[in-house]
């Protein structure tokens, strides 16, 4: 996936080309985007789930579950803050729904904070929009896995913690998340203080490996009892060799990396199975690659500044090591060879891309100040109208990313700003699915397809070394 793309427009005919074979895709697929669309906010699953949550406790309410929860979702656009007379006046307009914005006020409540994170757990189980089928590789899934925090404005730092300048003025808030590369769904997503690290989230949420997966995650969230759990679970991992970690030989000797590094020189790759950590002595495969030299002299200028900054010296052990991508992995060479190591590990920074999107276009991280639930539930209500263009995003580029093409995150995002008001249309069931594919979705495919640039593979390409045979 490419947020940049060399050519925008497609040349005529092939424009026409791409045009007939998407409509044959969209008819393939309507019926089931439709099911998932629909099943996710139709009437009956929305009242249920509020009323499970204390968020609906009389039928005879002014409110409903599906009015409000798709009125946190579109209402004029999911950009930025939301005042309460615009949403008093979509919930009029949508829904036929009178009510003041006191009492809107007061429905914004611990109790509407948890309906929400309900539907999204739902969401996530049922894997929306997912395919029947998915790319077929050695793993079960390749679970990347990272988070963005952001600042809240004053008299949020005692529900929502930061640290550093904003320990005792500003909040912060952390937004953790994962998704699996090869189906392209979500896993999981949750809003935490912005004061608990990568390491305590990893820690706690050991219990979700699973037999099978490959996890791709940032340093952050490494830990020997994480290394343990996904070994234990029989599943796998790649990261970076974190900088506090001991590395040992098999026999148990300390790592020579003076020596690594002479074996290394004039190499691409090195590999050489050792122990990681001073007590665990956890069993993996180290990987050392050589980066270029452009990449060394920015990793070296920002070290220096790094230290002086710090008021200490950089050894030139660590110096040497700036020359290099150190990796580490439980999986063997016949699956994952040296020279793949590097591509599925940047894999990775697909997530990063994710963000960007979600601050540039839906931003997410701009936040004013407003009651605590009320601001956890615009935000949950956010989190929704994304991942329902998720699902398509990453429907859509999965089959044209296999004939050598690719999606524009950033493009396909921009674009699906602009029919906010008629998907919210279609999940009233006012507009059939299949008009509002043909009429909406079809021409954003069209705009945002292009090829891929040279000598860069696509995303699914990217996963083809691993391919099941």
């Amino acid at each position: 996936m490419h947020a940049r793309c060399k050519s925008k427009h497609l040349q005529p005919k092939r424009r026409n080309k791409l045009e007939i074979r998407e409509k044959v895709l969209l008819k393939e697929h309507a019926a089931d985007i439709s099911a998932n669309i629909k099943g996710f906010l139709c009437s009956a699953q929305a009242e249920r789930l509020g009323r499970q949550t204390g968020f609906i406790k009389r039928s005879s309410g002014k409110i409903t579950a599906q009015g409000f929860l798709t009125t946190l979702m579109v209402a004029d656009s999911p950009q930025g803050h939301i005042s309460l007379p615009d949403l008093t006046a979509e919930l009029r307009q949508a829904h036929g729904i009178a009510i003041s914005k006191e009492a809107l006020h007061q429905r914004f409540s611990v109790q509407a904070v948890n309906f929400l994170e309900k539907v999204i757990q739902q969401a996530l189980e049922q894997h929306l929009g997912r395919e029947k089928e998915g790319l077929k590789t050695h793993f079960s899934r390749i679970k990347v896995k990272d988070s963005t925090k952001f600042k809240l404005p004053t008299d949020y730092n005692g529900a929502y913690r930061g640290y550093g300048n904003f320990s005792k003025t500003n909040g912060m808030i952390s937004l953790q998340y994962e998704y699996d590369l090869v189906s392209g769904n979500w896993l999981s997503i949750k809003l935490t203080d912005g004061l608990r690290n990568d390491l305590a989230d990893a820690e706690q949420t050991i219990s979700a490996i699973t037999t099978g997966d490959l996890h791709i995650r940032d340093l952050g969230y490494i830990s020997p009892a994480y290394l343990k759990a996904v070994i234990q679970s029989e599943a796998f991992f790649l990261n970076r060799l974190p900088p506090q970690a001991g590395v040992y030989n098999l026999n148990g000797k300390s790592l020579n990396w003076n020596k690594v590094f002479r074996q290394a020189k004039g190499q691409q790759h090195l590999q050489q199975d050792v122990l990681v950590y001073d007590k665990e002595r956890i069993a993996c495969r180290l990987i050392i690659e050589k980066v270029p030299d452009h990449e060394f002299k920015r990793r070296w200028i920002n070290a220096q500044a790094k230290a002086k900054s710090k008021g200490i010296g950089i050894s030139q052990e660590h110096k040497k090591k700036l020359h290099y991508n150190i990796y580490v992995t439980n999986v063997g060479a016949d699956i994952l060879p040296a020279s793949e190591v590097r591509k599925t590990y940047y894999l990775r920074w697909q997530i990063e891309l994710v963000f960007k999107t979600w601050k540039s276009f839906f931003r997410i991280n701009e936040v004013k100040r407003v009651k605590k639930e009320r601001l956890e539930c615009q935000l949950l209500g956010r989190l929704l109208w994304i991942l329902i263009n998720w699902s398509l995003f990453s429907r859509l580029n999965k089959h044209v990313s296999v004939r050598g093409q690719t999606v524009s995150m950033l493009m396909f995002f921009k674009r699906s700003l602009k029919f906010a008001s008629t998907l919210k249309t279609v999940l009233l069931k006012k507009l059939p699915i299949k008009s509002w594919l043909s009429n909406n979705y079809l021409p954003l495919i069209i705009d945002c397809v292009c090829h891929a640039p040279k000598n860069k593979q696509t995303h699914y390409h990217s996963l083809q070394f691993n391919t099941k045979s």
